[in-house]
């Protein structure tokens, strides 16, 4: 049974001030579910950054856990939606194991949604 949401906040969740806010809203507890929908736009296919937004997303629970500070109960969910190109697999575009491991993290399921004939977005879950 969910209860209504306490606030809504629109920031990016690699920002450990957004994170902190995120949490004390919530009385300081790790969440039941973090969604996500991670940009993937110009910056991240130009080599802006060297890490996929789902890799940093994944740096981030795994350092916010190391520190103390779970993002995710046990048992909770992370759900995201994942690029994927015609020339790509699902699997290269996820975290690899150890940052998986890392984050306490263990694939769970996934679906796709093809946009047109050379691009689809996955929807995937984790459990923490």
């Amino acid at each position: 049974q969910l209860s209504q949401p306490k606030a809504l906040l629109q920031g990016d969740c690699v920002d450990p001030e957004m994170r902190r806010q995120a949490r004390e809203i919530i009385g300081s507890q790790p969440f039941d579910a973090i969604v996500a929908d991670p940009p993937y736009g110009i910056r991240e296919s130009t080599g802006f950054n060297e890490n996929s937004p789902m890799e940093e997303l994944f740096a981030c629970i795994a350092n916010d856990r190391d520190a103390g500070n779970r993002l995710l109960k046990k048992g909770g969910r992370l759900v995201a939606f994942v690029p994927v190109t015609d020339e790509e697999t699902l699997t290269e575009m996820l975290p690899d194991k150890e940052s998986t491991e890392r984050a306490g993290l263990v694939f769970e399921v996934c679906r796709e949604q093809p946009l047109n004939d050379k691009l689809s977005r996955w929807l995937v879950s984790f459990i923490c």
